[in-house]
């Protein structure tokens, strides 16, 4: 079986969570304090990213169907197998129609979406068709390249005329309540889909890690956000921010400095292109998974091939536009909820109560 390091996964996770995040401007709904929301959220997430790395604990090296058929059985295992193949695959879609139709109206806007689309799922399943060694070696050459071009977009607006720190103020304005609301949502994206990965920590070698860097990856990609809302905020103010479509090329595309740094909206293309190809690479790698074990197959290479093929198709049945998909986006949350918290937490507590009762 292939294998990934813990630099490796450390790539995964922080290209992972910065994703598609840098298109939104995350806990809007607080107004200025958008960047409390993503704080608060990150402390409350050390919950769930312990309940997903506690899960390995009991089971090194196993993937995810072995572990529920030895807690729960087959006739459990089998169902849950196939809600989180379509949660995953839901996912993969929702982020590759958004990633493409971005891509489209930033880069390619007179090419057709499905030609753009399947351009790119072409790469993706050859990608995913190498295995995870080959996406993760890929992640970690490009995300130096990540890490330069968004701290290089912070630190441009930062320097730029159009920066003011005044349009954080004041803090918890309106009170606490605003943030609380938010936090939920925030919680769910992008902490939660951290879920995913419940189908990859058996490839990692170094399995007593995988919490540490976990932790590690996380709380570094909550930095980036952390960041990126404070730039968001302080350039355009919250409700610009509120309204943009895009927060990342909006501030991007106020840069003026010495007439010089002008036009800067490619590096937001360059941070949208490696965040959104991987995020929906993963989700859907994690979906392939799933319903291969699901089938009680072990290589996942014809599912790959066969609704990668359909990916395309599917993303674009499913939402009429970018709005459309953003609204939808935000249906399903008690769905959502079960299982990226309330069934990892459930799974965990069975595994803790049979070990126990074995010993």
């Amino acid at each position: 079986m292939k294998q990934i390091s813990t630099i490796q996964l450390f790539a995964l996770i922080v290209t992972f969570e910065i994703g598609s995040t840098t298109l939104f401007a995350l806990g809007v709904g607080a107004k200025k304090d958008a960047w409390i929301v993503v704080l608060v959220s990150f402390v409350l997430s050390f919950i769930l990213l312990w309940v997903y790395t506690q899960i390995p604990k009991y089971y090194p090296k196993q993937n995810f169907a072995e572990i529920l058929h030895d807690s729960l059985g087959v006739i459990l295992a089998k169902p849950l197998l196939f809600l989180y193949s379509m949660y995953f695959l839901s996912q993969a879609t929702h982020n590759f129609y958004e990633f493409g139709a971005l891509i489209k109206m930033t880069a390619l806007p007179n090419t057709p979406l499905l030609v753009t689309l399947y351009l790119f799922i072409v790469v993706m399943v050859y990608i995913l068709d190498k295995g995870i060694e080959v996406i993760a070696r890929s992640i970690e050459i490009f995300i130096p390249y990540l890490f330069f071009f968004l701290l290089a977009a912070y630190f441009l607006n930062m320097i730029s005329g159009e920066f003011e720190l005044t349009n954080l103020l004041p803090i918890l304005g309106e009170g606490f309540q605003p943030v609380l609301t938010e936090t939920l949502k925030v919680v769910a994206f992008p902490f939660g889909e951290m879920v995913v990965f419940l189908t990859i920590w058996h490839y990692v070698k170094e399995q007593g890690y995988i919490r540490k860097t976990t932790y590690i990856a996380v709380s570094v990609s909550t930095f980036l956000l952390l960041i990126a809302q404070i730039v968001f905020i302080a350039v355009l103010g919250s409700e610009l921010t509120a309204s943009s479509e895009i927060p990342l090329l909006e501030a991007m595309l106020s840069v003026h400095i010495a007439m010089i740094f002008t036009n800067l909206d490619i590096i937001g293309v360059f941070i949208i292109f490696i965040g959104g190809f991987y995020k929906t690479a993963i989700h859907f790698f994690g979906f392939s998974l799933v319903f291969t074990w699901l089938l009680n197959k072990s290589n996942p290479k014809w599912i790959i091939i066969i609704f990668g093929i359909a990916l395309p198709f599917l993303s674009i049945l499913r939402f009429e536009n970018l709005d459309d998909q953003r609204w939808k986006g935000m249906e399903g949350g008690v769905y959502s909820i079960l299982l990226y918290a309330l069934l990892p937490l459930l799974i965990l507590l069975i595994i803790k109560v049979k070990k126990k009762h074995n010993k």
